[in-house]
């Protein structure tokens, strides 16, 4: 009788390990591609004058911009599992002209032409997927990830020219800082077929590095110069893309 006691409880706890493993969510392998559209601060313009002396400024001038991902995750439970997230995401600066104007007006010159870099942020995010079924082939699909990010400062250059002489440039240097960041997001899963899916996702990205800004010397000290910004580098990301589901047979 024992015997039969244990060989029941042997095979109950199979069953029940069985019954679980078949209820484990989709695990997936994917990439995607979409727009970043800057928010906050670190996505205004301005046109900054200053004929006494430099201000600080603290809008970013990022426009929207390309990102990349490539994400996946290994589902524990029928909706719950763990994962990560590798994106990059460049953004270009919006209204250079209105740079140029504030440093002619500032500087009381003839001609200004700004010439800028670009924004760059990479992201390693680790954390949690979240997967429902609504539907045969259609799922709610929901992330929240925490990290770090490595992002770079635009270089931002000014060539200057009054009178038919050209002064020296002047130059807001790039810099790079590695900084805490998060994403949660939110997206439609719809597999086209039994191992490959396509996914529409929404998130909100948010870091806040400390940047130092190095600058040429300038031979006014008027205008527009940064020497720090810590402002945070907020956006929302919406992307499309295709994911490869590990299919149980």
């Amino acid at each position: 009788m024992k015997s039969i006691k244990i060989f029941l409880s042997i095979a109950a706890l199979c069953i029940a390990v069985s019954s679980f493993a078949q209820q484990k969510g989709p695990s997936f392998i994917g990439i995607n591609g979409g727009i970043s559209l800057p928010l906050g601060n670190w996505g205004k313009s301005a046109t900054i004058v200053s004929i006494n002396g430099t201000v600080n400024d603290p809008n970013g001038y990022a426009n929207k911009g390309g990102i990349g991902m490539l994400d996946g995750a290994w589902f524990f439970s029928k909706h719950f599992g763990v994962g990560g997230l590798l994106s990059y995401g460049t953004y270009n600066l919006k209204n250079v002209n209105a740079l140029s104007q504030g440093y002619q007006e500032s500087f009381d010159v003839d001609t200004t032409r700004t010439t800028p870099t670009n924004y760059k942020v990479l992201n390693l995010l680790p954390g949690l997927y979240f997967n429902y079924p609504v539907l045969k082939k259609l799922s709610v699909t929901a992330r929240a990830l925490v990290g770090i990010t490595y992002a770079t400062t635009p270089q931002i250059s000014v060539s200057i020219e009054d009178g038919g002489v050209f002064d020296p440039p002047i130059v807001q240097e790039s810099d790079s800082k590695t900084a805490f960041a998060f994403d949660v997001g939110a997206g439609l899963s719809y597999a086209i077929k039994k191992c490959l899916a396509v996914n529409l996702k929404a998130d909100y990205f948010y870091t806040e590095p400390d940047f130092t800004i190095d600058n040429t010397k300038r031979n006014n000290n008027a205008g527009r110069e940064i020497t720090t910004y810590n402002q945070p580098l907020s956006a929302i990301n919406i992307s499309l893309g295709v994911a490869f589901l590990f299919c149980r047979k």
